[in-house]
């Protein structure tokens, strides 16, 4: 049974005058039904042209943690309430139009009292339609966009790239290791091995652009299991992206996270940073982007966090005078944080006014 119908989703979303700044309605229609494939920020996207200032789910419910938020078929209504914008979930369509048909014969709202004829007092009922989840609430973003990421790539330290155990070579001579079934010797697994290892290749130092090193980026080269324990190790490959080198780094295999449900929100304190990696391989970035961020956990990033992505401010010389000005920072785009770690964090690009570079400035929205 659905834990939860929403009821009225928003209370006020901004108060003042700053309301007209801080959250533009689109000007289409106030209501939509959902369909499968949709996603918490395209919904938020028909209503409104910031999606993540959707705060009714994403931020002002904080005490709804759960997918059971809205489901395909449910009606989402933009109304007014004391000048201010509020959303309401009025349910599946199908059990809106039965309500609204039951309404309209009895000529009365659900609920109200009456009097009969023959003076006996009387309440109106009607049948009410109870929905199951069948299908998979609506998520907040595109799964597919995220899944590989959520713990590829890895972030780690010098000190802990040293701590894992390694490739140690081809068991065969004058082998390559890469095809399935191929068989290594891997080094320091300890005295209680896992059955199955991951392989990552240690991949690009990432810094700050004033050079303070944030880790060590390492990308993922493909799954082993364990054919026999000891001091020399056997594995052998299942799978694998790339060709596995000397050196390799090993890490216990785990079960891959389910996909998160993210509440998109500002941070609460002041944040800024810029792009330090991209996890296209490519420079220039666009919307459904993977992005590497130069703020982690210890300066306060969390999981769902928007930042804003701006072009860097910059001097030009002036053709006429031939003196330097100053071009101000314009923004571009909006990045959500999806994983963290300690000085680093990975973010999603939900838009995109034009291409995003490393070395992009990020702010709190």
């Amino acid at each position: 049974m659905r834990k939860s119908r929403l009821g009225f989703l928003l209370l006020s979303l901004l108060t003042g005058s700053v309301f007209a700044d801080r959250l533009a309605i689109t000007h289409v229609s106030h209501r939509y039904v959902v369909v499968r494939g949709d996603t918490l920020w395209g919904i938020a996207t028909h209503f409104f042209r910031d999606p993540w200032r959707w705060p009714g789910i994403w931020n002002r419910n904080r005490q709804i943690h759960n997918p059971d938020l809205i489901y395909p078929g449910d009606v989402i209504v933009l109304r007014f309430q004391h000048g201010h914008p509020v959303l309401i979930n009025t349910g599946p369509a199908a059990a809106t139009a039965a309500q609204a048909a039951v309404q309209a014969r009895a000529g009365t709202s659900p609920g109200q009292a009456g009097t009969s004829p023959g003076g006996i007092p009387t309440e109106v009922l009607y049948p009410k339609i109870r929905s199951q989840a069948l299908r998979a609430p609506v998520p907040t973003i595109d799964p597919g966009a995220i899944a590989p990421f959520l713990r590829r790539p890895l972030v780690l330290s010098s000190g802990a790239l040293r701590r894992l155990a390694y490739v140690g070579a081809p068991m065969h001579r004058h082998t390559y290791i890469g095809g399935p079934f191929s068989k290594f010797y891997a080094r320091h697994l300890g005295p209680h091995p896992a059955a199955t290892y991951e392989v990552y290749q240690k991949g690009p130092l990432l810094a700050t652009a004033h050079g303070r090193r944030l880790g060590y980026e390492v990308l993922y080269v493909g799954r082993a299991r364990l054919i026999r324990p000891g001091k020399a190790a056997v594995l052998e490959l299942v799978s694998a992206v790339r060709e596995v080198h000397a050196g390799d780094r090993l890490i216990p295999w785990r079960q891959q996270p389910p996909i998160p449900y993210y509440y998109p929100r500002a941070p609460r304190h002041p944040i800024q940073g810029a792009v330090v990696a991209s996890g296209h391989n490519h420079a220039n970035l666009g919307t459904y982007a993977m992005l590497a961020l130069d703020l982690g956990r210890k300066a306060g990033m969390r999981r769902g966090y928007v930042l804003r992505i701006y072009t860097p401010a910059r001097r030009l010389r002036d053709p006429v005078t031939g003196r330097s000005f100053e071009v101000p920072r314009r923004p571009i785009g909006l990045v959500m944080v999806f994983r963290t770690f300690a000085h680093v964090s990975y973010g999603i690009v939900m838009q995109a006014r034009q291409e995003i570079l490393v070395g992009d400035p990020v702010a709190g929205p």
